[in-house]
């Protein structure tokens, strides 16, 4: 039974929600010199996500460390922990909108895949 005042398909419309994606990024190596590596963080949905949080974790953490990071966001963003000379580094960003982005690009001795995760929460 329709309630006043809407429409009768309103019950079928999805309810908009944010969606994360993290893509890791291929190392590159510099012969003999670095190699650099990077992660995409991007929201896809059809809301913004509000308290972002992402983490980056090398593997081996007593050998592999952080040389050098860099950030490049469509959003301000705070490091929160970790980064150059780390085996992790966590990003807080308080609003990513749909289609806003990410990227962190890091350098370090050996090639390696992080780890990476995204969550989001409302409040």
């Amino acid at each position: 039974m329709p309630v006043f005042g809407s429409k009768p398909d309103d019950h079928l419309r999805p309810t908009p929600k944010p969606q994360l994606t993290c893509l890791v990024l291929p190392p590159y190596e510099v012969p003999e010199l670095i190699v650099i590596g990077g992660v995409v963080v991007e929201n896809r949905g059809t809301a913004a996500a509000n308290n972002v949080k992402i983490t980056l974790e090398l593997a081996d953490a007593d050998t592999s460390k952080i040389r050098h990071l860099q950030v490049q966001s469509d959003v301000e963003y705070i490091l929160r922990g970790g980064g150059e000379l780390q085996s992790f580094a966590t990003l807080r960003v308080r609003r990513l909108e749909v289609g806003q982005r990410v990227i962190i690009y890091f350098s370090g001795p050996t090639p390696v895949e992080p780890r990476a995760t995204v969550t989001h929460y409302e409040g």
